[in-house]
């Protein structure tokens, strides 16, 4: 089962988010997000979503553009994630925010937060709606502190919001 899950994480899942994007999301890109001025505010934005695990039509593992999100009201962690990471990004650029994903075992542990670089250049996370405010120096960190026993982290990467493209990847 881990062949499986390290091969869907580096080379199936984005293919497939833009994929599905493309075929049920084209016209949500022209919705307007939230104009936000600080970190509280992309909170209260987060909170204002219910976590719901993916429909069937989602095929259980994709992610919506930040836009679906906003309108829906409603998606799994990747949905806050890349919702936290488009108004990060619109707030201020220089957050330079990404998505982390932690493929763990068992695999309904799996997560998905946005990290973002803090203005004294270290690093935080938000996980779903809260603000995870400890300072962390690295991706592998915060994928650590994700997949505590007594779960087993299979694999995990980093990835830009924007088009998913890789930035890191690491097996266990």
């Amino acid at each position: 089962m881990d062949w499986f899950l390290n091969w869907w994480l580096k080379s199936a899942r984005y293919g497939w988010s833009k994929f599905r994007r493309a075929l049920c999301e084209n016209n949500s890109r022209q919705w307007q997000l939230p104009h936000v001025e600080t970190l509280d505010e992309i909170q209260a934005c987060l909170l204002q979503i219910t976590w719901t695990r993916d429909s069937f039509w989602h095929l259980y593992d994709s992610i919506s553009y930040p836009q679906t999100v906003w309108k829906k009201k409603k998606d799994d962690c990747d949905g806050f994630a890349v919702l936290a990471a488009a108004l990060l990004n619109q707030w201020n650029p220089d957050t330079q925010p990404v998505l982390l994903t932690v493929i763990i075992r068992p695999i309904r542990s799996s997560h998905t937060v946005c990290v973002f670089k803090a203005p004294d250049g270290l690093m935080r996370y938000f996980d779903n709606a809260r603000l995870i405010t400890e300072d962390y120096h690295g991706f592998g960190q915060i994928a650590r502190q994700i997949s505590l026993p007594p779960k087993r982290m299979v694999c995990w990467d980093v990835r830009q919001w924007e088009d998913f493209s890789l930035i890191e990847f690491h097996q266990s």
